[in-house]
């Protein structure tokens, strides 16, 4: 009986660790099945996240490139941009818009437009407009070089029509302004030469007639010396006259007496010279510096009337330094910016009065002058004879300082080259 009951409880307690285990067996299979399963999830997560991951990194490709492209095409286009966000701060400038303010875009970004452009005209544009709005105007740049500008003001807009701050586009326009200019002097001047060619004709018949009379009168009066004085003013009169109808029709027609060969551009200013120095007084203090290219510079047209111009931009500069100064003339050949080809080049640099800046628009217009004895004529008959061989004239002056004039000639051999009507 009492062997008995340690048996029992032997196989009751093997028959319930069998059931522990069978439990743990199954407890066991179970989690296996969890763990492959969660196992599979987690390799399909991974998966998902690979290919987000994936298409993240080719989304923020293709914005990049989308950025980068952007950013090309904006630094590429012509004209000037300028973004500011609502607290006036430029948070955009391109090229072009460097180039156009003398501004460079590390020296700006970040910083207040109002701030960075002072008291000049981008500073007081409107920069909370509803609506865009277009100008054209001078503005001055960083250099302090005036330029003409096309100006467009507009509100950028978010998508949900609010509006986030300004973009400026501008456009410099300086060169289609000069040419507009030089348009509207060419009308001017054939205006004018058709006029004068009328007046000049309208003059030179008495005025032969009174110089015919003169030279008699002076015969009939070589004893009476009061009178012979009279008549001798009355004789310069006359020539001061025939002066003037002789620079009227070189103004009128430059070429019209001219022949054309092909010269070296030093020797019409070597003649010019040397007639400038039979002018000058023997104690005058203005000097005349040359510096001259090495090698010819071959031009295809009239000596006699490059001389001419030569010699009126010479005469004028010794006119502007009453008080002795330097004239220095240099010569060489250049690139043309319009077409690449070589150019031949003439600068004249005095260090004379110089010329008020409201008047440099005007000194080559006919009858324009500040002198009391002048007609006005000298520079407008220079720029007609430089037209007239395809060339270029050029004036920069600072009042006070001086003024330089540049000539520029196409060179023998270029197709522009020779005189033209």
């Amino acid at each position: 009986m009492i062997s008995e009951l340690p048996k029992r409880d032997l196989k009751d307690g093997l028959n319930l660790l069998n059931q522990s285990i069978d439990s743990f067996n199954r407890i066991s299979a179970k989690f296996e099945l969890y763990y492959r399963q969660l196992e599979k999830k987690v390799e399909q997560l991974s998966e998902q996240i690979r290919i987000k991951n994936q298409q993240l990194e080719l989304n923020l490709k293709e914005k990049e490139e989308i950025k980068n492209h952007l950013h090309h095409i904006l630094e590429s286009l012509p004209t000037g941009v300028i973004v500011i966000d609502l607290k006036g701060r430029i948070t955009t400038f391109n090229r072009a818009a460097e180039r156009i303010t003398g501004f460079l875009a590390r020296e700006v970004i970040t910083k207040s437009f109002r701030q960075t452009f002072g008291s000049s005209l981008f500073s007081s544009l409107p920069l909370d407009l509803e609506a865009p709005k277009e100008m054209e105007t001078q503005v001055y740049t960083n250099r302090k070089e005036p330029i003409y500008v096309k100006l467009s003001v507009s509100p950028v807009r978010n998508f949900h029509g609010n509006r986030v701050g300004t973009i400026i586009s501008l456009l410099d326009i300086t060169r289609t302004k000069k040419l507009e200019e030089q348009a509207n002097r060419a009308k001017r001047l054939a205006a004018m030469g058709e006029m004068a060619s009328k007046i000049t004709h309208e003059i030179r018949n008495p005025l032969g007639s009174i110089e015919l009379f003169v030279t008699l009168l002076k015969r009939e009066l070589k004893d009476q010396e009061r009178l012979r004085i009279i008549v001798d003013h009355i004789s310069a009169g006359v020539r001061s006259i025939g002066n003037i109808v002789s620079n009227l029709l070189l103004f009128v027609r430059p070429q019209q007496k001219s022949t054309q060969e092909v010269i070296d551009l030093h020797q019409p200013l070597r003649e010019s010279l040397l007639f400038t120095a039979h002018l000058l007084i023997p104690n005058s203090k203005i000097r005349i510096i040359t510096t001259f290219s090495s090698t010819p510079l071959l031009v295809s047209g009239d000596p006699e009337l490059l001389k001419q111009a030569a010699l009126n931009i010479i005469l004028n500069a010794i006119q502007a330094m009453p008080e002795g100064e330097t004239l220095e003339i240099i010569t060489g050949r250049k690139n043309s910016s319009s077409n690449g080809t070589s150019v031949a080049e003439v600068k004249f640099m005095d260090t004379g009065i110089g010329i008020p800046k409201a008047n440099q628009p005007k000194v080559f217009d006919p009858f324009f002058t500040t002198k009391r004895k002048g007609t006005g004529l000298g520079l407008t008959i220079v720029h007609n004879i430089v037209k007239a061989h395809a060339g270029t004239i050029e004036l920069e002056s600072l009042e006070g300082k001086g003024t330089t004039c540049t000539i520029t000639l196409p060179l023998w051999g270029d197709k522009r080259s020779g005189l033209t009507s």
